[in-house]
């Protein structure tokens, strides 16, 4: 028997629940031999591959379409796709098991590399799924029910058509947009959609005009001394807002203070919040970087060290946040464990909740691929200060999990003062349950939410009465926490629907990273903005109807369903689309837009990857002006620099000193070319950088 597994970490459980012993490249037995892929091992062909003509980007070659697609070998994983080829060829007529993780990646990794061992007649294979922690039981259950491979044939039409899809779109537009022009401009089916999606907000945000709006706030005060704060309804729209001319008129009808509640209603309806799940790639990046600061590719980076170095963390790529229902004994196992190096973490957690029956914690239905994030053993003392914080994130989801829930009564109350009805909710805390332990994380989340105790309705009266000048607010820039809450749930901007998922948790940080990468956005005081490239790009798209569908949200989710309902449909209607879309008369040159001219030699000056670099850097002799993006640990943006170059000194940046010291100041350009430095504090004085 040979057993194929998409990673060494996988393989190396199949190894210690079969009892096989290490060879080149993999396990082996008398019985069994288990080898294993490094994530993919082929992936497809450029375009030059098909024909040598299109090693030049030229529009006039568009489409490319191959007949039949074609792989060759990545050259990081050679070395072990050459061994993994020949174990397959040797064992064709064995029976081989495919173990790769049970998801459509893992079968695309499963299928390509049985196609390029030339393995056609799958007959001798059965598929190993499961998602649960391999524990040596479950492996040999799951070996047990292996199903015949070609019970995955549909999931393989759909990991093909999906990874055939991403290719044209991406060779083809990038090249159709990228061809004529000085910069490249790489587009990819999901990339450009969520690309559009912040540029969106960008322009919502920008074009937004807020609209003032009154309200009329009541202090009320029980018998007992609980106070809680009401708000004034509107008789004619059931609202508690009101336009400046009413808010002036109630603001000067006097309410006599305290003024006793004639009349009260109230409705009681008990809540329960579970803890939050157990964390999984992605709710994990989202808390590392709220907390820490930590990109998503640094979170992996980090978490992919506890769980390869280490050896404290369970596999990292998870989508899932519950654990396999047989892995009941295993979590039993960690938890004490854990608990005993960690009791002040522990502590509030109920053992009893680690039961087969709790849903919330087990559940095998809602298992995907890998089950969710947990600690497997107490962090190494070698472990860097960095690992150290994102471990404690785990940690901290593992044991509050497991604790009890948080019980609360929702009351809703409308308070009568002769015929003017003031309307409060507050709730009513039954049990503090897992929030009592996670009390500083969960503070900023019930803001706004009123808290009392046994307040008394029956026994109150109006002891302050103020008006509160508001206005509308618009929708809040993407951060990169929440742009990863939209990916992974996105919603129809005007109708509210939910679509499906852009990406998957383990590739999100790698798109967020590509938008980077490409310059197509920036991040300042953790907010996203499109670029003046990425608006570029979403104008040129726009321009015309059928293509602009690539940055459409909508039509990205659309094209997964159909994915999902019909593969072959799909990758049809994707070639369809491309050819549709090649079009020469719809091509504009990019023109990147210069923030000045260089003041030492007058030529423009160009943006580029790290710096705002004077274009005479390659004549004689050369000018090597150029202000850096990053000075002083405060970025410089094209604004920044064109401010510079007209003589005017920046907005005032967020600096440090080599020894780590905040402090405040304004850059300008001395008549060197250097950047000095304005400080913003008491007496400004000029200081070179």
């Amino acid at each position: 028997m040979l057993i194929l597994t998409e990673k060494l970490s996988v393989a190396k459980d199949f190894a210690a629940a079969l009892n096989a012993e290490k060879s080149d490249g993999c396990f082996k037995n008398d019985a069994v031999t288990i080898t294993y892929c490094q994530g993919h091992l082929f992936e497809l062909c450029p375009p030059s591959y098909y024909d040598k003509k299109y090693e030049k980007w030229s529009i006039e070659y568009l489409p490319i379409i191959p007949q039949n697609f074609c792989y060759e070998k990545i050259p990081e994983a050679a070395r072990q796709a050459k061994t993994v080829l020949a174990l397959l060829n040797s064992h064709r007529n064995d029976e081989i098991i495919i173990a790769t993780d049970a998801d459509r990646e893992g079968e695309l990794i499963a299928r390509t590399t049985l196609s390029e061992a030339g393995i056609t007649d799958t007959s001798n294979c059965r598929r190993f799924w499961v998602s649960e922690a391999l524990t040596p039981e479950v492996i040999k259950t799951g070996l047990e029910k292996a199903k015949p491979l070609s019970e995955y044939n549909e999931l393989a039409l759909q990991a093909y058509a999906r990874q055939r899809a991403d290719w044209l779109v991406g060779i083809n537009f990038t090249r159709l947009v990228s061809a004529g022009n000085s910069e490249m401009f790489p587009i990819g089916r999901v990339q450009t959609a969520v690309l559009f999606q912040i540029a969106l907000r960008n322009h919502q945000v920008k074009t937004f005009m807020p609209l003032p709006y009154f309200e009329l706030e009541a202090e009320i005060t029980d018998q007992n001394g609980n106070r809680i704060k009401a708000l004034l309804v509107n008789p004619e729209n059931k609202k508690a807002r009101f336009d400046a001319k009413t808010a002036h008129l109630l603001a000067t009808e006097k309410i006599p203070l305290p003024s006793k509640i004639t009349g009260a209603k109230s409705g009681s309806a008990p809540k329960t919040e579970k803890p939050p799940k157990l964390l999984n790639i992605n709710a994990l990046q989202k808390e590392a970087y709220k907390r820490l600061g930590y990109t998503p590719e640094k979170t992996l980076q980090i978490a992919e060290s506890l769980y390869n170095t280490h050896k404290c963390l369970s596999y990292p790529r998870t989508p899932s946040r519950v654990m396999g229902d047989n892995n009941v004994e295993l979590f039993l196992q960690k938890f004490a464990s854990l608990s005993s190096a960690y009791p002040e973490l522990s502590e509030g957690s109920n053992r009893s909740l680690v039961a087969r029956e709790n849903k919330h914690i087990f559940n095998s239905e809602k298992l995907e691929s890998h089950h969710a994030l947990i600690p497997l053993a107490p962090l190494p003392a070698s472990a860097s200060s960095e690992e150290k914080n994102v471990f404690g994130i785990v940690l901290e989801s593992f044991f509050a999990v497991c604790m009890d829930d948080h019980k609360y009564n929702e009351k809703n109350m409308t308070f009568c003062v002769g015929d003017k009805n003031f309307a409060a909710s507050f709730r009513e805390t039954v049990q503090e349950g897992w929030k009592a332990a996670r009390r500083n994380l969960t503070a900023k989340d019930d803001e706004g939410e009123q808290t009392t105790s046994d307040f008394n309705e029956k026994n109150c009266s109006i002891t302050k009465v103020r008006p509160l000048e508001k206005k509308t607010t618009p929708p809040k820039e993407y951060s990169i926490d929440t742009l990863l809450s939209f990916m992974e749930k996105p919603v129809e901007s005007e109708s509210g629907e939910k679509l499906i998922g852009l990406g998957t948790p383990a590739t999100r940080a790698e798109i967020i990273k590509k938008l980077f990468d490409r310059g197509y956005i920036t991040e300042e005081k953790k907010k996203l903005y499109a670029t003046k490239k990425a608006l570029w790009l979403l104008t040129f798209l726009a321009k015309d109807k059928n293509l602009s569908k690539i940055a459409n949200v909508n039509q990205t989710t659309y094209w997964e369903a159909e994915l999902a309902a019909n593969p072959k449909l799909f990758e049809k209607h994707i070639k369809e689309y491309v050819v549709s879309c090649i079009r020469s008369e719809i091509l504009t040159a990019y023109t990147k837009e210069s923030p000045g001219n260089c003041p030492l030699c007058g030529k423009a000056v160009t943006e580029q990857k790290l710096s705002f670099s004077c274009s005479g850097w390659k004549s004689t002799p050369p000018c090597n002006f150029k202000i850096w993006k990053t000075a002083h640990n405060a970025a410089i943006n094209f604004d920044d620099a064109k401010a510079l170059l007209s003589g005017t000194p920046t907005k005032t940046k967020s600096c440090k000193s080599r020894d780590g010291k905040a402090y405040k100041a304004k850059f300008f350009l001395e008549k060197g070319g250097t950047l000095g430095q304005i400080f913003v504090k008491s007496q400004s004085k000029k200081n070179k950088g």
